[in-house]
């Protein structure tokens, strides 16, 4: 591709990005949104004309352009452009279907995971005991086909710390660990998989399933959405060191890390949200019908939310 082709091509972004800063800085949440995509395309285009066309004056002009994008985009004050409520209406939703790829990959990690130590422990059920700790066996066994709140309340709690503290701290490791060359996500993902899938199992086999899925129901969702998103933005931030592309591996990084950061904020929000479900709504005296009923309701609500919301 000769310099003129390449601008030809590309001249209508650069327009249109050129347009958006002209414009007052109280832009609305769709323009916010699309001067964000614009200044990453912008931002490969000019490591594009680094490489191939790096004494021609589209460079120049090209990272002038992407500096003053840069300012707009991430140095003006966030909260005086009301940018967090734009960002948790409009902006993580955004930020999770773009990198869907990489969710989707920690989701089938963990499943994969989770259903070979759940079939694992119908079968063998003493080798998956060995896999979770002892107390949480305990109650296991103490549960029986009881329902959840005829166990005693301290019973209770140590099951429902157990859960809510392994999520959260799968969540934040499975991004932190992705820094690894995304090695230290996949494991994260593989081995919680693994541990909540025997524990599943051997629920199912002591005839505690129910018990189990009508407390775990109404925040599930929710929590294992968020394990899955914070996987896959530390696996974004793995796959920037291994393929690098026209960047050095800093710059991508850097790069990543932007996205990452906002794809775990947004789990911090949701993880709020499955928490207070998790304290009021999950050991409450609810039906097992009306609390898996309630988190079918939050799952249909989240996936809305993350797939839905676009800006107008």
């Amino acid at each position: 591709m000769t310099t003129a082709e390449f601008i030809e091509k590309k001249q209508k972004t650069w327009d249109e990005l050129e347009v958006l800063l002209n414009q007052p800085r109280s832009a609305n949440a769709r323009q916010l949104s699309r001067l964000g995509y614009l200044y990453r395309r912008v931002t490969s285009d000019l490591a594009v004309a680094r490489r191939d066309f790096p004494q021609d004056r589209c460079v120049t002009y090209l990272n002038e352009l992407a500096s003053r994008a840069h300012s707009t985009v991430y140095q003006t004050t966030p909260l005086k452009r009301g940018s967090l409520w734009q960002f948790l209406r409009y902006g993580f939703p955004q930020v999770f279907r773009e990198n869907i790829y990489f969710v989707g990959a920690a989701f089938l990690m963990f499943t994969i995971a989770f259903a070979g130590a759940y079939l694992s422990a119908l079968r063998t059920p003493a080798f998956a005991e060995q896999l979770i700790p002892e107390d949480t066996l305990k109650h296991i066994k103490e549960l029986g086909s009881g329902a959840w709140n005829d166990t005693s309340a301290e019973n209770r709690n140590l099951f429902a710390s157990f859960v809510m503290t392994n999520n959260i701290r799968v969540a934040f490791f499975a991004f932190a660990w992705g820094i690894m060359f995304m090695v230290g996500s996949v494991y994260i993902l593989v081995y919680n998989g693994i541990l909540i899938g025997a524990v599943a199992g051997l629920c199912h086999v002591n005839g505690a399933a129910l018990a189990l899925w009508s407390f775990v129901s109404p925040h599930g969702y929710i929590e294992l959405t968020t394990i899955f998103i914070a996987g896959g933005a530390g696996m974004k931030l793995g796959y920037s060191l291994i393929a690098p592309s026209q960047y050095t591996r800093k710059r991508a990084l850097i790069n990543a890390a932007r996205t990452a950061i906002q794809m775990l904020g947004g789990c911090v929000a949701l993880l709020i949200v499955a928490g207070t479900i998790e304290g009021f709504v999950s050991p409450s005296e609810l039906s097992n019908a009306v609390k898996i009923g309630f988190g079918a309701l939050t799952g249909v609500v989240l996936f809305t939310y993350l797939f839905g919301m676009k800006p107008r």
